[in-house]
């Protein structure tokens, strides 16, 4: 490997997991959340709502996928000389790590935001709002998957050097 591969392989995720950090918090601030009363024993009569869980789920997956898709196709056009496979397999490894970074700071903000209640230091009756826990499952090889998928058909799909020069003249 040369220094320039190294150079831009470190740019690439660098600036992946500044934009998954990043996009990741604003995730974890809007993320819908129950809300509810606080009832005898510590339980919490939540109000008719939609399906919170499905929504952060989804919203997880199509944020993730779409940064990845982003990140690869800007790395794509920005970075001619570091095209290949090998950069197709780095940006594969990129969306995975930036998608558990999406995740964890995703939760921190969430739980800053809306903390789950302490049932002792409530009364009862009390009004409580809370996000409930996160686990991603499958969504989090959609990132990954967008990341590759999008660098391959790009590749698929840009002419050869040859074609170009071609077909100028």
């Amino acid at each position: 490997m040369t220094r320039r591969s190294l150079g831009s392989g470190a740019g690439v995720l660098a600036a992946s997991l500044l934009a998954f950090i990043g996009v990741g918090a604003l995730w974890g601030l809007l993320r819908p959340t129950y809300e509810g009363r606080l009832v005898g024993g510590g339980q919490v009569a939540i109000e008719p709502a939609f399906n919170v869980e499905f929504t952060s789920y989804i919203t997880f997956a199509a944020a993730t996928g779409l940064l990845a898709a982003v990140v690869a196709l800007c790395v794509y056009t920005a970075s001619p000389a570091s095209r290949g496979p090998g950069m197709l397999w780095w940006l594969i490894v990129v969306a995975a790590v930036s998608t558990f970074a999406f995740w964890q700071v995703g939760l921190v903000t969430s739980s800053l935001l809306h903390p789950l209640p302490e049932p002792d230091s409530l009364d009862e009756g009390a009004f409580v709002e809370f996000a409930p826990g996160f686990r991603p499952g499958v969504t989090l090889v959609a990132a990954p998957l967008m990341a590759a998928l999008s660098y391959w058909c790009a590749a698929l799909v840009t002419p050869e050097p040859e074609e170009v020069s071609a077909s100028i003249q």
